[in-house]
């Protein structure tokens, strides 16, 4: 009797681990968010150009970067916790990038999700906490909810309105390729290993 339950319990175990690894990718995806990163590492989908007006009160469309990498973050600036320990990290890996030299190949963005509050001159303001130039490093804003609403589905970033004029959302630095793919989906908290991605995808690019 032992033996035949030891060998179910066996048989049960094999098929859980089984199924486990199939709905993980082997493994591999552990959480929705975890799963969110490895899809769009695989599907590296192509930003769509959306017209965008900067802290400077500038417009473009992102074509108008196609000859640069674009690091960039999804935020709202009157958010009191995962925002700004995402720019200020921003902000270090800006300052350990040579942007004198990368100038012409490497760009850093901030896109708002936030458009009924975070206007230019908002934005404006915020960039001063971060030293944001506006020309290597800039705050945006979309022209349009529409905008926005591609941008956030098609990086499968979630925004989630908590009640109090707050939201919940995802947080990553997103590495876009000067053909606007995406190139990676990094963890914002590790600055040392967003500097060396960086410093590796333009070493490769062949014009630093």
């Amino acid at each position: 009797m032992k033996k035949i339950e030891y060998i179910a319990l066996l048989i049960i175990f094999i098929s859980a681990s089984f199924l486990f690894y199939f709905t993980t990718d082997g493994f591999t995806a552990f959480t929705i968010e975890q799963q969110r990163i490895q899809d769009l590492k695989e599907q590296k989908p192509k930003i769509r150009n959306v017209r965008v007006t900067d802290h400077l009160g500038e417009s473009h469309q992102f074509s108008d970067f196609n000859n640069h990498y674009k690091l960039v973050t999804f935020i709202y600036t009157s958010c009191s916790t995962a925002c700004p320990q995402m720019e200020t990290n921003m902000q270090r890996v800006y300052d350990q990038m040579d942007m004198t030299k990368h100038k012409d190949e490497l760009i850093f963005m901030s896109i708002t999700f936030d458009r009924e509050r975070d206007t230019v001159d908002v934005l404006n303001k915020y960039a001063t906490y971060f030293e944001a130039d506006g020309t290597t490093w800039k705050m945006l804003r979309t022209k349009s909810g529409d905008g926005l609403q591609q941008l956030l589905d098609q990086y499968g970033v979630t925004v989630i309105p908590d009640g109090d004029a707050d939201f919940q959302h995802n947080t990553s630095f997103y590495l876009i390729a000067p053909d606007g793919t995406l190139e990676e989906v990094l963890n914002f908290k590790d600055v040392e290993g967003t500097v060396d991605t960086l410093e590796a995808v333009l070493r490769k690019g062949g014009t630093s």
